[in-house]
């Protein structure tokens, strides 16, 4: 095994990581005397703190097997190996592999190039110095702790070959034939309990004879302002927002609004439609850069100040409009920057939308007819039997 992967399977398998560290030894600086009352919410927190998270590490198991993966609100990252780097423009994520699927993200998309006949991570022109089969491995020793989840992992050839004689195809192929029981490369939708302890594969790059290798999405639009479906040869249909950047000089005000609108509106037509084996992906990431702003990802997901006031972005946006929902809905992929800051309980908040009894009111004013006519049948039966005695 990779000197690498050992190092992802003893932080997965050792219990005293940074998550399990006491509060005091981070935040005792000033003194240490602590108030019972301090105590007391202390601990009350930390209770919620432990509790939010076996929800979202597991949040899976709380899922029954029929369920079509497509009829899920399933948390995922934008570039999601773009944390390796704190460049501006080239980072997206700031939690590695590990603590993303900890945190309850199930959608990982991979960008991906070959140099030297080795598959790498990258974020357009710039290499992120980790390799397709570390992060892979990762996922691996993962899974085999948590055999309750399913992961969804697209993979996108992001830049031409460098100094390789395979095909780009061929190298993927390598690394995914290393572990071929951990994938699902059938090329249709999924039941939940089927990709239990696997992972189902969406294919952004095209190949010789790839009909059966994936799920199909090389009819993926670049930047389209409008959503965009993808019908496959085996009848799966995913409808896509993916609008990153806009044509003209957006301020941040301006730009959270409009790609607020954009996400808001595909999450509203997942939530509607009747269809539980209609895909919905939706990116919540955007950037902005020309001669007048330039906007990063951060500051596009978390926030930022715009003359002299603060500008929320669109994690807290997304979280906000979620939780009030108030009830369980199917919202499809979201793809999000940063989604573990600007708003705390993000992921949690989506999670949740999976869970609990869905809200039926045709059926509410029904059963309230049924009784109201129920009542008026007893009144009428009772009045006829009294006069029938008063006779």
């Amino acid at each position: 095994m990779l000197p690498r992967a050992l190092w992802a399977r003893q932080r997965l398998l050792r219990p005293g990581d940074r998550a399990s560290c006491p509060d005091n030894l981070e935040k005792g600086y000033g003194t240490f005397a602590v108030s019972h009352n301090d105590r007391v919410n202390s601990r009350a927190e930390d209770v919620a703190r432990v509790s939010s998270r076996s929800l979202v590490e597991a949040w899976m198991s709380r899922v029954d097997d029929e369920t079509v993966l497509s009829d899920l609100t399933i948390p995922g990252t934008h570039d999601s190996a773009a944390f390796t780097y704190a460049w501006p423009f080239v980072q997206t994520q700031q939690m590695d592999i590990l603590q993303q699927l900890n945190a309850g993200i199930r959608y990982f998309d991979l960008r991906c190039g070959i140099r030297d006949d080795i598959v790498e991570m990258v974020h357009g022109r710039a290499f992120l110095g980790l390799t397709l089969s570390i992060v892979l491995d990762t996922m691996y020793l993962w899974l085999m702790a948590h055999k309750s989840e399913g992961l969804i992992v697209q993979i996108k050839q992001d830049r031409s070959p460098e100094q390789s004689t395979v095909h780009f195809a061929q190298a993927i192929w390598r690394c995914l034939a290393k572990n071929p029981e951990r994938w699902r490369t059938a090329n249709t939708t999924p039941c939940l309990g089927e990709l239990r302890g696997r992972i189902q594969l969406l294919r952004r790059f095209a190949g010789p004879a790839l009909h059966a290798f994936g799920i199909d999405v090389t009819q993926w639009q670049d930047n389209p302002s409008r959503p965009f479906t993808i019908f496959t040869w085996h009848e799966v249909r995913i409808t896509i927002q993916d609008h990153y950047s806009f044509p003209n000089p957006e301020a941040l005000p301006s730009l959270v609004s409009k790609k607020g609108g954009d996400v808001a509106e595909l999450l509203d037509r997942a939530a509607t439609d009747p269809d539980a084996g209609h895909w919905y992906m939706n990116f919540a990431s955007a950037y902005e850069f020309n001669f007048y702003y330039q906007l990063t990802p951060r500051e596009i997901a978390l926030g930022g100040w715009s003359l002299f006031t603060w500008e929320p972005g669109m994690n807290v946006r997304l979280r906000n409009y979620v939780h009030d929902l108030k009830r369980k809905r199917r919202l499809g992929i979201i793809a999000m920057d940063f989604p573990d800051s600007g708003a705390e309980d993000l992921i949690e908040v989506l999670v949740r939308t999976n869970l609990g009894p869905k809200k039926k009111p045709r059926l509410c004013w029904m059963l309230m007819v049924e009784t109201i006519a129920l009542l008026l049948l007893a009144c009428l039966v009772t009045t006829g039997s009294l006069l029938y005695l008063g006779r």
